[in-house]
Protein backbone atom coordinates (compact mmCIF):
# COMPACT_ATOMS: atom_id res chain seq x y z
CA UNK A 1 0.00 0.00 0.00
CA UNK A 2 2.92 2.05 0.73
CA UNK A 3 4.42 1.47 -2.21
CA UNK A 4 0.71 2.99 -4.04
CA UNK A 5 0.43 5.91 -2.01
CA UNK A 6 4.10 7.24 -3.10
CA UNK A 7 3.13 6.08 -6.63
CA UNK A 8 0.45 8.11 -6.80
CA UNK A 9 2.28 11.20 -5.24
CA UNK A 10 4.39 11.46 -7.66
CA UNK A 11 2.24 10.95 -10.66
CA UNK A 12 0.03 13.67 -9.13
CA UNK A 13 3.56 15.65 -8.08
CA UNK A 14 4.69 15.54 -12.28
CA UNK A 15 0.81 16.22 -13.07
CA UNK A 16 0.83 19.56 -10.69
CA UNK A 17 4.34 20.48 -12.05
CA UNK A 18 3.21 20.41 -15.46
CA UNK A 19 0.09 22.48 -15.22
CA UNK A 20 1.81 24.80 -13.44
CA UNK A 21 4.68 24.97 -16.49
CA UNK A 22 1.77 25.56 -18.89
CA UNK A 23 0.14 28.22 -16.52
CA UNK A 24 3.63 30.17 -16.59
CA UNK A 25 4.18 29.73 -20.39
CA UNK A 26 0.56 30.79 -21.56
CA UNK A 27 1.33 33.88 -19.30
CA UNK A 28 4.18 34.82 -20.34
CA UNK A 29 3.05 34.56 -24.02
CA UNK A 30 0.88 37.58 -23.37
CA UNK A 31 3.41 39.34 -22.00
CA UNK A 32 5.10 42.36 -24.07
CA UNK A 33 8.40 42.79 -25.15
CA UNK A 34 10.10 45.58 -24.50
CA UNK A 35 13.57 45.02 -26.04
CA UNK A 36 16.10 42.52 -27.72
CA UNK A 37 19.27 40.80 -27.48
CA UNK A 38 21.05 39.19 -30.61
CA UNK A 39 23.83 36.79 -29.45
CA UNK A 40 25.93 34.43 -32.47
CA UNK A 41 27.43 31.45 -31.68
CA UNK A 42 30.38 32.88 -33.21
CA UNK A 43 31.66 36.46 -34.25
CA UNK A 44 30.11 37.22 -37.99
CA UNK A 45 30.33 40.06 -40.27
CA UNK A 46 28.63 43.57 -39.48
CA UNK A 47 25.78 42.90 -43.05
CA UNK A 48 24.84 39.82 -41.14
CA UNK A 49 24.66 41.40 -38.13
CA UNK A 50 21.85 44.40 -40.33
CA UNK A 51 20.25 41.70 -42.06
CA UNK A 52 19.10 39.99 -38.82
CA UNK A 53 18.09 43.60 -37.46
CA UNK A 54 15.99 44.68 -40.34
CA UNK A 55 14.07 41.49 -40.03
CA UNK A 56 13.27 42.54 -36.47
CA UNK A 57 10.00 44.85 -36.46
CA UNK A 58 10.02 48.06 -34.17
CA UNK A 59 6.88 46.93 -32.98
CA UNK A 60 8.00 44.06 -31.06
CA UNK A 61 5.43 41.48 -31.31
CA UNK A 62 4.73 39.39 -28.20
CA UNK A 63 4.84 35.99 -29.92
CA UNK A 64 8.67 34.78 -30.73
CA UNK A 65 7.13 32.50 -33.68
CA UNK A 66 7.15 35.37 -36.54
CA UNK A 67 10.75 36.47 -35.63
CA UNK A 68 12.24 33.26 -35.26
CA UNK A 69 10.95 32.35 -38.99
CA UNK A 70 11.77 35.07 -40.68
CA UNK A 71 15.33 34.75 -39.46
CA UNK A 72 15.07 30.95 -40.40
CA UNK A 73 14.36 32.64 -44.41
CA UNK A 74 18.28 34.05 -44.33
CA UNK A 75 20.16 31.26 -46.65
CA UNK A 76 23.27 31.82 -44.05
CA UNK A 77 21.35 31.13 -40.65
CA UNK A 78 21.75 27.58 -39.58
CA UNK A 79 19.21 27.58 -36.26
CA UNK A 80 17.53 30.58 -34.22
CA UNK A 81 16.49 30.13 -30.70
CA UNK A 82 14.42 32.97 -29.06
CA UNK A 83 14.00 33.29 -25.62
CA UNK A 84 11.38 36.30 -23.68
CA UNK A 85 12.01 36.95 -19.98
CA UNK A 86 9.44 38.07 -17.81
CA UNK A 87 11.44 41.43 -17.75
CA UNK A 88 10.12 41.79 -21.58
CA UNK A 89 13.77 41.20 -23.39
CA UNK A 90 13.75 38.86 -26.08
CA UNK A 91 16.93 37.35 -26.49
CA UNK A 92 18.06 35.37 -29.86
CA UNK A 93 20.49 33.36 -30.59
CA UNK A 94 21.71 32.58 -33.42
CA UNK A 95 23.92 29.92 -35.03
CA UNK A 96 25.20 31.12 -38.73
CA UNK A 97 26.12 28.31 -41.50
CA UNK A 98 29.81 27.81 -41.53
CA UNK A 99 31.35 27.33 -44.84
CA UNK A 100 34.07 24.60 -45.70
CA UNK A 101 34.43 25.07 -49.24
CA UNK A 102 33.22 27.32 -52.25
CA UNK A 103 31.09 26.61 -55.47
CA UNK A 104 33.99 26.81 -58.82
CA UNK A 105 32.41 30.05 -60.59
CA UNK A 106 29.83 31.12 -57.99
CA UNK A 107 31.64 34.32 -56.41
CA UNK A 108 30.47 35.09 -52.09
CA UNK A 109 29.10 31.51 -52.05
CA UNK A 110 30.14 29.22 -49.51
CA UNK A 111 29.23 25.70 -48.82
CA UNK A 112 28.63 23.99 -45.45
CA UNK A 113 29.20 20.39 -43.84
CA UNK A 114 25.60 19.11 -45.20
CA UNK A 115 26.13 20.51 -48.93
CA UNK A 116 24.61 23.56 -48.41
CA UNK A 117 24.93 26.93 -49.93
CA UNK A 118 24.99 30.28 -48.95
CA UNK A 119 26.20 33.87 -49.11
CA UNK A 120 29.34 34.43 -47.21
CA UNK A 121 32.26 36.76 -47.89
CA UNK A 122 36.17 35.40 -47.76
CA UNK A 123 36.23 32.42 -49.00
CA UNK A 124 39.11 33.23 -51.60
CA UNK A 125 40.96 30.40 -49.61
CA UNK A 126 38.76 27.42 -48.97
CA UNK A 127 38.64 24.34 -51.44
CA UNK A 128 36.65 24.35 -54.40
CA UNK A 129 33.81 22.07 -55.46
CA UNK A 130 33.70 22.12 -59.30
CA UNK A 131 30.18 21.25 -60.87
CA UNK A 132 29.91 19.86 -64.47
CA UNK A 133 25.98 18.52 -64.22
CA UNK A 134 23.05 19.88 -62.22
CA UNK A 135 23.84 21.63 -58.95
CA UNK A 136 22.53 18.82 -56.75
CA UNK A 137 22.65 19.31 -53.23
CA UNK A 138 23.39 15.19 -52.58
CA UNK A 139 26.33 15.62 -54.99
CA UNK A 140 27.59 18.60 -53.39
CA UNK A 141 27.32 16.92 -49.86
CA UNK A 142 29.41 14.41 -51.05
CA UNK A 143 31.67 16.34 -52.08
CA UNK A 144 32.17 18.13 -49.17
CA UNK A 145 32.44 14.99 -47.03
CA UNK A 146 35.14 13.82 -49.53
CA UNK A 147 37.44 17.19 -49.20
CA UNK A 148 36.82 17.13 -45.33
CA UNK A 149 37.95 13.17 -45.47
CA UNK A 150 41.43 13.92 -47.17
CA UNK A 151 42.18 16.93 -45.61
CA UNK A 152 45.00 16.14 -44.03
CA UNK A 153 46.30 15.34 -48.02
CA UNK A 154 45.85 18.81 -48.59
CA UNK A 155 42.95 18.49 -51.12
CA UNK A 156 42.28 21.92 -52.88
CA UNK A 157 39.81 21.17 -55.21
CA UNK A 158 36.99 17.85 -55.83
CA UNK A 159 35.25 17.85 -59.06
CA UNK A 160 31.35 16.73 -59.45
CA UNK A 161 31.53 14.71 -62.64
CA UNK A 162 28.54 12.27 -64.42
CA UNK A 163 31.09 9.22 -63.11
CA UNK A 164 31.32 10.55 -59.26
CA UNK A 165 33.83 12.33 -57.92
CA UNK A 166 37.66 13.32 -58.94
CA UNK A 167 39.98 15.24 -57.53
CA UNK A 168 44.22 15.95 -57.95
CA UNK A 169 46.54 14.96 -54.82
CA UNK A 170 50.01 16.12 -56.23
CA UNK A 171 50.57 14.78 -59.42
CA UNK A 172 48.32 11.95 -58.96
CA UNK A 173 44.49 12.71 -60.40
CA UNK A 174 42.43 10.19 -58.20
CA UNK A 175 38.88 8.81 -59.69
CA UNK A 176 36.93 7.94 -56.62
CA UNK A 177 33.79 6.69 -58.38
CA UNK A 178 30.25 6.91 -56.22
CA UNK A 179 30.68 6.32 -52.47
CA UNK A 180 32.32 4.30 -50.55
CA UNK A 181 35.18 6.94 -49.76
CA UNK A 182 36.16 6.07 -46.36
CA UNK A 183 37.55 3.00 -47.89
CA UNK A 184 39.08 4.22 -50.85
CA UNK A 185 40.84 6.47 -48.73
CA UNK A 186 42.28 4.19 -46.81
CA UNK A 187 43.48 2.08 -49.72
CA UNK A 188 44.96 5.46 -50.85
CA UNK A 189 47.03 6.31 -48.08
CA UNK A 190 48.25 2.87 -47.88
CA UNK A 191 49.36 3.61 -51.67
CA UNK A 192 51.11 6.65 -51.14
CA UNK A 193 52.82 5.41 -47.57
CA UNK A 194 54.30 2.11 -49.99
CA UNK A 195 55.39 5.22 -53.01
CA UNK A 196 54.05 2.62 -55.45
CA UNK A 197 53.14 5.59 -58.10
CA UNK A 198 54.20 9.24 -57.83
CA UNK A 199 51.91 10.53 -61.04
CA UNK A 200 49.04 9.30 -63.28
CA UNK A 201 45.51 8.38 -62.54
CA UNK A 202 44.45 6.22 -59.92
CA UNK A 203 40.95 5.00 -60.71
CA UNK A 204 38.09 3.74 -57.35
CA UNK A 205 35.57 3.26 -59.55
CA UNK A 206 35.81 -0.66 -59.77
CA UNK A 207 35.09 -3.19 -57.10
CA UNK A 208 37.76 -4.61 -54.91
CA UNK A 209 40.44 -2.96 -57.19
CA UNK A 210 42.23 -0.25 -58.17
CA UNK A 211 42.87 0.81 -61.87
CA UNK A 212 46.42 2.89 -62.61
CA UNK A 213 46.12 4.50 -65.66
CA UNK A 214 49.30 6.52 -67.06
Amino acid sequence: MGKRKKSRFKVRYLFLLFILFLLYEGWKAFFPVDSYIIKWSYPVEEYKEYEVKRLIPEALPKSLRPVTSSILRLDWVKDVRCHKSLKGVMTIFIRPRVPVSRIYGMKEFGVDKEGMLFRVADIDTLPVIKVNDDLKTERIKEAVQLLLLTKDMNVKEVEVTSYGLESRIGDINVIWGEGGYPEKYRLLKRIYKKAIISSGKLDFRFDNQVVLRR
